[in-house]
């Protein structure tokens, strides 16, 4: 049996990052909590967001709470090669200059620590610099994916 992305519980996170100039983000469900300062995200290599992730070595993750399917969709349809999408949300940087949303529930800035080849896809681990508290209390984002 072959695994499906249903098969296991995962939120919904908004990753970006800006270098020289350019800037994007894409919506992922891939991303663990390793220590209390590190943090793991699968990138495909497909991603706009990966060569500016790679290039500034920091990205910004920012936690989706259950009211933001909206949100979600928006960054995880086309490519920030064609589309601003951050020029829809208001948004911040913190330490590394990495785009954080403004409206999420947890905002994370990471630099990035280690990176691991796993063939179509990047696995990026990012040492936490800032930690923001968006939202006092929540309810995670689950994916789904016939939300997308």
């Amino acid at each position: 049996m072959k695994l499906r992305h249903d098969m296991l519980t995962h939120g919904v996170y908004v990753v970006c990052a800006q270098h020289e100039g350019r800037r994007g983000g894409l919506a992922v469900a891939w991303a663990t909590q390793l220590a209390t300062d590190r943090i793991l995200i699968c990138v495909g290599s497909q991603s706009a967001t990966r060569e500016l992730i790679l290039g500034s070595r920091a990205f910004g993750l920012s936690v989706l709470a259950r009211d933001q399917v909206d949100v979600a969709r928006a960054f995880g349809r086309g490519s920030s090669r064609t589309v601003d999408k951050l020029a829809a949300v208001r948004w911040h940087t913190a330490l590394t200059a990495s785009p954080l949303l403004d409206d999420c529930a947890i905002a994370l800035d990471c630099r990035v620590d280690a990176v691991h080849d796993d063939g179509s896809h990047k696995l990026i681990v990012g040492q936490v610099v800032a930690a923001e508290r968006r939202r006092e209390t929540y309810e995670p984002l689950a994916y789904r994916e016939e939300d997308y």
